[in-house]
């Protein structure tokens, strides 16, 4: 019998991040294409920025795959240069994940990268 992840999260991001994360996804070459279907890029967005989701459950190993393209995602650079003074405009998310033998965790993106944190017991309700 397979081991299952459930993996359910989002990016958020600007127009120009918007392009280069469908494009990131479109054109992951590693893991099961199947999985593609659990993004979803809603046609309109009613924020000031825009929300990428994503919700699938995986093979036990193949969220590999997803953390990396995730890890990719996380480093696009902002669409504007930085200043001091401005907040962190790069890509940030967050994703809740559920292994059936490792227990639950938090992916976090932010800062130009994804990381790992165990989840807090106010969301081990959600998984």
């Amino acid at each position: 019998m397979s081991t299952y992840v459930s993996v359910r999260g989002w990016v958020e991001c600007d127009d120009r991040q918007l392009a280069l994360v469908r494009e990131l996804v479109e054109r992951a070459e590693r893991g099961p294409r199947r999985y593609r279907g659990g993004w979803s890029f809603p046609a309109e967005q009613p924020m000031w920025g825009n929300a990428v989701f994503f919700a699938a459950d995986l093979r036990a190993g193949e969220e590999e795959h997803l953390r990396e393209l995730l890890c990719r995602i996380a480093a696009l650079p902002p669409s504007a240069p930085m200043r001091e003074e401005d907040d962190d405009e790069r890509v940030h998310g967050l994703f809740l994940v559920s292994h059936e033998a490792d227990g639950p965790s938090e992916w976090r993106l932010h800062g130009g990268g994804l990381h790992r944190a165990p989840l807090p017991a106010e969301h081990a309700y959600l998984v």
